[in-house]
């Protein structure tokens, strides 16, 4: 009883000092955001790529953006810990099918509040778009803003499949959030297609603006 009991004890508490280490880790990283100002006032989707989450996530959780977690063991960690750094969570699936998620991410815009995912999810391949963000921004009626990050110095985990990175304290990096992509309310199979390439091609070019900008600071 004693065991399961300090075990639960420390499974609800590890996740927030580890978000807590991180937001201290990445104070030490010298971040210039660039585009900020274009979300200002508006409802809205961002979009990004799965590796560049440790990078972004402690830098915007004082906006109150919402995120979809899975049901998972795993997503229980990652919603203790994203809670404690200000963000809003709605538990499901972005996957093909995965209804409930899109749902309440639509949901969750139409109620006013930004919502943010990671697009070439939850299982890959990376770089692939997924309808999932589409839809919703569809649904929703509001533009998505592609986001990419390049910095100096990183950590990557490489036996992650999505190789997920942690910059280093004392690097320097940017976070380039790019003008933002408009989608009519409906589309057929083939238009979705396009749409996920039109992301696709967003976060390729607000990467490539990022490295720019981060090149030119050196």
């Amino acid at each position: 009883m004693t065991i399961s009991f300090h075990k639960q004890w420390l499974d609800e508490r590890w996740p927030v000092w580890a978000a807590n280490v991180l937001k201290f880790l990445s104070s030490l990283v010298r971040t210039e955001l660039i585009g900020m100002e274009q979300g200002q006032g508006l409802v809205c989707g961002v979009a990004h790529w799965h590796g560049d989450e440790l990078a972004l996530v402690s830098r915007f959780g004082s906006l109150g953006l919402t995120i979809l977690v899975s049901h998972s063991k795993d997503g229980e960690i990652m919603a203790r810990a994203t809670r404690s750094l200000g963000y809003r969570v709605t538990r499901g699936s972005s996957s093909r099918g995965a209804v409930g998620g899109l749902l309440a991410l639509i949901k969750a815009v139409r109620d006013g509040h930004n919502v943010v995912l990671a697009v070439d999810g939850p299982k890959g391949p990376r770089g692939v778009c997924k309808p999932g963000i589409v839809r919703v921004v569809q649904k929703a009626g509001v533009p998505l803003f592609p986001v990419g990050v390049a910095s100096t110095r990183r950590f990557v985990f490489k036996k992650t499949w999505n190789q997920v990175y942690l910059p280093l304290p004392f690097s320097r990096q940017v976070i380039f959030i790019d003008k933002p992509i408009y989608f009519p309310k409906k589309a057929c199979a083939e238009e979705m297609d396009h749409h996920c390439r039109r992301v696709e091609e967003g976060l390729r070019t607000a990467h490539k603006k990022a490295k720019s900008a981060l090149k030119n600071r050196a």
